[in-house]
């Protein structure tokens, strides 16, 4: 259970009208969880997204595996999640396009009056309200995109200091520094040491390998 709740974390964290500029470079997030019923952060690690306006990659810092790797094409609506397990290196595909749009919404997203800058960009305030909280305040840039960071979809601009949900508490993410620059695109490739998977056959080999 603990990898799938690690392999989910690195997902959100990946996963899901301005007048909006295209972007290529570097965000940089730091993300943290506090102690329940404290204002003392329990743990925190590092997310860092590269992309050049056509493909992401999204390095998670984790305990367990070190930094996890996600690469999305946007144009071709596919994704892989690189992990090491037990010696074997495997790119975890998804197909986007094939995600189940039915699973009902459970929170809902209302903008509100106020504005604050983060790593330099204006960004505007929303409420997000779901069945388990009250609701926490989340911050969206209107300059960029959505498109590089898939959370809270109904807002189209993209989430600067956000909130998501998890087993261990609400996770706060914000962003710490904004790069523009050109990225190699070779950072986007598989390694050709990867096996490509799909996660429902990474899955069987997880548990077929730890009932032996």
């Amino acid at each position: 259970m603990k990898l799938i709740c690690i392999i989910s974390t690195v997902l959100l964290t990946a996963f899901l009208g301005f007048s909006q500029k295209s972007f290529s470079g570097i965000l940089k997030y730091k993300a943290t969880v506090m102690a329940p019923d404290t204002n003392a952060v329990w743990k925190s690690w590092g997310v860092t997204l590269y992309t050049n306006d056509t493909l992401v990659r999204v390095e998670t810092e984790t305990e367990q595996f070190g930094v996890q790797v996600y690469i999305r094409n946007m144009s071709l609506n596919k994704a892989y999640l690189l992990l090491e397990l037990d010696g074997n290196k495997y790119a975890i595909q998804t197909d986007l396009s094939k995600k189940n749009d039915s699973v009902p919404t459970s929170y809902t997203v209302k903008k509100k009056g106020g504005s604050k800058r983060i790593a330099g960009l204006k960004a505007k305030k929303y409420l997000v309200k779901d069945e388990n909280t009250d609701g926490f305040y989340c911050y969206f840039s209107t300059k960029l995109s959505n498109k590089y960071l898939q959370v809270y979809p109904e807002v189209k601009g993209l989430a600067l200091d956000y909130y998501i949900p998890s087993q261990d508490g609400l996770i706060h993410y914000e962003l710490v520094e904004k790069k523009d620059q050109q990225i190699n695109r070779d950072l986007f490739g598989i390694p050709s040491d990867y096996k490509r998977i799909s996660f429902e056959e990474f899955m069987r080999a997880f548990y077929s390998n730890n009932e032996q």
